[in-house]
């Protein structure tokens, strides 16, 4: 592509962009085209790194726009321009959509398979499987059978689509860097076809906006042809031969990887061009920490609770000058102070503090409200199961506390229970017996702790897991080559039980009616005998197995499953 002035990130991905178009010219050994999987990798490394900067980049459009309702300003600039940034981004991933899809139909022609790693909520496909697991990383048939044809003079339509596509996406974008009304002044641009309609264009964009629109058009220009060696001489060639006739698989899908970099910088340039035509208030700041909120500091079980998190931006070298007042809303009572307010924590109650905060705008203090609520209560505590309400044996129950008023809490058994600390929760192993008691202590900074009650749960053994022939499951039917194709037994909770448990086949006895005896093994892959009778099993006959299973805490029970053949 074309360039212009570029960052060292941008020149370092041209280079690599050269170094790949060269080696796609070669008749390059096996080392190389494994080479092709550590360039498209570091591809991908520096798209994620411009991805991350242009999202900070959108981020501060809302920066921004807080900026101006904070001074009642007038919003319709940011409104022109974080909408012409939210199209750019829409169609940013709409481009990199085509780019990946054609990529993925390229490899799942050689592999067989979907090479999709990952989709927004829009379907658009994010990112791709690495290449490094492709099987026949040398094929260069399928390339250039789906981009070039027999003629590398006159490549197929999908090819030069390809051109078309990064193109379109160019006058698109460019169009609206260009297109928009500064009070009576209205700047246009219709993008031309190629770069030698690119000056007389140019004519109608605002003076201040000239270069940065060329230089955005050239940077996102494919010359249509290219100059290639063969057989030591020089001649020109359509772009798509030139980058997808004879090349390896790896090649080619690294050069779609060098597409979506070009359409990711393209995007970061066009993001920060649209985000400097904002003109918003500053604050004074030098620090930036999250902050999470909320209306009060205490609830009740049951009652909604909304948690505000934000970040927020301060000058931590000057301390603001605070007025409040405890449950007092008349500002002349009000207290004064810097930093930090001691609240009111001797008495039960509901407690409100209203008040104001200096901050410094462009040098002078603008007083802002802003009111608190709180809760002091007396000290309770809870014990919950946060998988099913009910103790299993032979199993890691996690148990999960809470205890008001104080930081912290610990969990302990009281009857036929062991509770034991685990990471940041609790595991409680129930015994024999049909009831268990957990308590539960509130612990105070100091380490001391203040019982807060008992909680009976109920006991019982772990619910029996479902047991699986491959992928078809328990009372299922499925068709001869089916099950001619699952060779393992399986055993485990269907998704409606919410419990993390492990089981394992230890042996197993297959009945297939018809079939002269049964089939016996241990471990869960089924014997060649036991495949030969399901294999040999007619339309509508049952099968039969019977497992012996271990479960997480050891113990060994009998479960069993049919099967229909289809």
């Amino acid at each position: 592509m074309a360039g212009g002035k570029e960052t060292p990130r941008q020149k370092m991905i041209g280079m690599m962009y050269l170094v790949l178009t060269a080696l796609l010219a070669l008749n390059v050994s096996k080392e190389i085209i494994a080479a092709f999987v550590t360039i498209n990798d570091k591809l991908d490394t520096s798209g994620e790194v411009i991805k991350r900067g242009t999202s900070s980049t959108y981020g501060i459009f809302d920066n921004k726009r807080a900026a101006i309702n904070a001074q009642k300003g007038d919003t319709k600039v940011i409104d022109l321009w974080q909408g012409k940034a939210m199209n750019l981004n829409k169609r940013t991933k709409q481009i990199i959509h085509f780019i990946l899809s054609e990529s993925n139909d390229m490899i799942q022609k050689v592999e067989g398979k979907d090479w999709i790693l990952e989709n927004d909520d829009d379907g658009n496909i994010l990112e791709l499987k690495s290449l490094l697991e492709i099987q026949a990383m040398d094929n260069y048939d399928v390339p250039t059978e789906l981009f070039i044809g027999g003629n590398p003079m006159k490549p197929k339509a999908r090819g030069l689509a390809i051109i078309d596509s990064i193109h379109a996406y160019r006058n698109y974008v460019a169009e609206q860097m260009a297109n928009y009304k500064v009070g009576e002044k209205v700047w246009s641009f219709t993008a031309p076809e190629d770069t030698t309609g690119l000056p007389e264009a140019l004519q109608t964009v605002n003076p201040e906006d000239r270069d940065k629109i060329e230089q955005f058009y050239r940077s996102m220009t494919i010359d249509k042809e290219v100059e290639v060696k063969d057989a030591g001489k020089t001649k020109m060639m359509p772009w798509p031969s030139a980058m997808f006739d004879h090349a390896p698989i790896v090649a080619a899908a690294a050069m779609f990887t060098a597409l979506k970099v070009d359409v990711l910088n393209a995007e970061s340039s066009a993001a920060d061009f649209m985000l400097s035509k904002v003109d918003a208030p500053t604050f004074n700041f030098n620090k930036i920490d999250p902050l999470a909120f909320a209306r009060t500091g205490y609830v009740n079980a049951g009652d909604s609770l909304d948690l505000n998190v934000m970040i927020a931006a301060y000058d931590s070298s000057d301390v603001p000058r605070i007025k409040y007042g405890i449950n007092d809303t008349i500002p002349a009572n009000w207290k004064e102070t810097e930093g930090t307010i001691n609240l009111e924590t001797s008495t039960p109650g509901n407690y409100r503090v209203k008040g104001q905060i200096g901050v410094k705008e462009k040098g002078e203090i603008s007083w802002k409200n802003w009111d608190f609520n709180y809760t002091v209560g007396k000290p309770s505590g809870t014990v919950s199961l946060p998988e099913m309400n009910v103790l299993y044996r032979g199993y890691n129950n996690k148990v999960e506390g809470a205890a008001s008023g104080f930081p912290t809490y610990s969990l302990s058994g009281a009857n036929n229970v062991s509770v034991t600390k685990s990471g940041t929760g609790y595991i409680a192993k129930p015994g024999s017996g049909r009831e268990a008691t957990i308590n539960i202590a509130g612990v105070a900074e100091d380490g001391s702790s203040t019982s807060l009650g008992s909680f009976k749960f109920r006991v019982a053994n772990l619910p029996k897991p479902s047991i699986s022939l491959g992928r078809i499951g328990d009372g299922e039917t499925a068709t001869s080559a089916q099950l001619r194709a699952a060779n393992r037994l399986f055993a485990g909770y269907p998704p409606e039980i919410p419990l993390n448990a492990k089981f394992s086949v230890v042996s197993w006895e297959v009945n297939v009616s018809g079939a002269p005896r049964p089939e016996k093994g241990t471990g869960s892959n089924l014997s060649g005998g036991a495949k030969r009778i399901i294999a040999n099993a007619k339309s509508g006959a049952l099968i039969s197995i019977v497992t012996r299973y271990k479960g997480p805490g050891g113990q060994i029970r009998r479960q069993g499953a049919v099967f229909t053949v289809r």
